[in-house]
């Protein structure tokens, strides 16, 4: 078990793990108790991603579970502790600054956030149908960290904003080279 390893396998191996994990964030992590989010969320998240959104180192967080789980073996260094995540910036970037509002296409996914759905589908369609040059924009409940992973490694760029403690604006850009 290391920082590549995906929360799902982490549950499985102990059924503590998962308040371990909602005491850590329970803002983001509460909805893991819906059987819906506990099955479609672990899988796709590392420990790696969920030691970044709570500012724990992620040796730390893999250790700690190894030892609710009762797991002895020595940390395998072969995590991406060492790598950065990717982030939003903390500046806005260009293309969002040059941005005509009236051209952002929105999807709000906080009807479904407030009932404890899969946001994923609606983000995926909107992001999916993008073309170069568009802009993606996403009011969510949470800032969705593990789909930063996803965008960045598919080339698109990404950027968000807290604009209250229960709402996000989340913006993902379609460069012309993805």
């Amino acid at each position: 078990m290391n920082g590549k390893t995906r929360l799902s396998v982490a549950l499985a191996a102990h059924p503590s793990v998962l308040e371990y994990i909602i005491s850590l964030n329970p803002h983001d992590f509460q909805r893991l108790r819906n059987p819906l989010m506990n099955k479609v969320m672990p899988p796709r998240i590392t420990l790696g991603r969920i030691a970044a959104m709570v500012g724990i180192p992620e040796k730390e967080l893999v250790d700690k579970i190894k030892e609710i789980a009762g797991i002895t073996q020595d940390w395998t260094d072969d995590s991406t502790e060492h790598e950065a995540m990717p982030q939003s910036a903390k500046e806005k970037p260009s293309w969002l600054v040059q941005c005509a509002a009236g051209s952002i296409t929105w999807v709000d996914v906080t009807p479904l956030d407030a009932h404890l759905g899969d946001p994923m589908p609606p983000i995926n369609i909107a992001v999916n149908t993008s073309k170069p040059g568009d802009v993606i924009g996403v009011k969510h409940m949470w800032e969705p960290q593990p789909l930063f992973d996803i965008w960045h490694a598919r080339g698109f760029e990404f950027w968000s904003e807290q604009i209250d403690p229960d709402l996000w604006h989340v913006y993902i850009y379609h460069p012309q080279k993805v």
